[in-house]
């Protein structure tokens, strides 16, 4: 039975990882190292699809946690249709984490960043899962994390937020599943049978790609170990001032939603334009697995 693919989406710091590790554990499913790949395939020109090994290093420059797959395993994979090519790849990790590969019946793949490039993952078939954390908690992460610097203006976070909600929309409702964080992890069952697991158990064998990346990378052994969700009382901690002003702010740019198109496209090229110059600058030397 061919395994059926899924894709993670939520705004930055919204619990993709947390869903993602809880999904890890179950028997049958297999989740790919977060990676702009899936929404890239579709913006590629045919000299870039007609070459494996080129394919392969984009894949590796477009994923940004570590991956058990180096360059000529993920190149093994490049051939067929986009379905076919991230099948591959969900499979090529699970057999090099120790899972039997022929136990898989769902690829999901965690794709928080270049949300708007929908065009090959709509074109799969695969189901989209939508999580949604609560925005005070979302926006208090900002402070804490490198990448999100440039997300500590209300109107900023409000504005990219909105972006993220326009791509949401252009999701078939038959297609997508939509819940909040604090539904986890009680919502699980129904998530996997969403994504065509009819059974919760846990794989016997082998490990998690996030069991992996957490022994290189500190910060995720915490949603590797037993999830406690402490959002009420981070909100509780919260500055007045700053609930305040980001309330104004989303209220704002609630309105500009349907206009945000062009904003999600230009962050998307961005992206695009970055993973294609990462691979420029290393050439031969692509990046190396973990």
């Amino acid at each position: 039975m061919k395994p059926k693919l899924a894709f993670i989406l939520s705004l930055p710091r919204s619990g993709s990882t947390v869903l993602t590790a809880q999904l890890d554990r179950i028997e049958g499913v297999v989740c790919a190292p977060e990676s702009s790949f899936p929404q890239i395939l579709g913006h590629l020109t045919k000299a870039e699809r007609g070459n494996p090994h080129h394919l392969a290093a984009l894949y590796l420059a477009a994923t940004f946690t570590p991956t058990p797959l180096d360059i000529e395993a993920a190149a093994a994979c490049m051939s067929g249709t986009d379905e076919e090519i991230l099948i591959a790849l969900g499979l090529a990790v699970a057999n090099k984490l120790g899972r039997d590969p022929a136990r898989v019946r769902s690829v999901v793949w965690k794709t928080p960043r270049t949300v708007g490039m929908l065009a090959s993952p709509l074109a799969t078939g695969g189901n989209f899962i939508i999580i949604r954390r609560n925005l005070h908690n979302v926006y208090e992460s900002q402070f804490r994390v490198e990448f999100g610097t440039n997300n500590r203006k209300p109107f900023r976070f409000a504005v990219f937020r909105e972006s993220y909600e326009h791509a949401f929309a252009r999701i078939p409702a038959g297609r997508k599943m939509e819940i909040e964080y604090d539904q986890l992890p009680g919502i699980l069952p129904q998530v996997a049978a969403f994504i065509g697991i009819s059974e919760i158990k846990p794989w016997q064998e082998g490990r998690s790609n996030l069991e992996m990346a957490a022994a290189t990378r500190a910060h995720m052994t915490e949603v590797t170990s037993e999830f406690h969700n402490r959002d009420a009382e981070k909100r509780a901690r919260l500055d007045p001032a700053q609930v305040r002003a980001l309330d104004k702010a989303l209220a704002m740019a609630r309105p500009l939603r349907p206009f945000l198109g062009p904003v999600r496209s230009f962050f998307d090229r961005q992206s695009l334009g970055h993973i294609r110059q990462r691979v420029a600058n290393e050439g031969s030397s692509a990046p190396k697995a973990v």
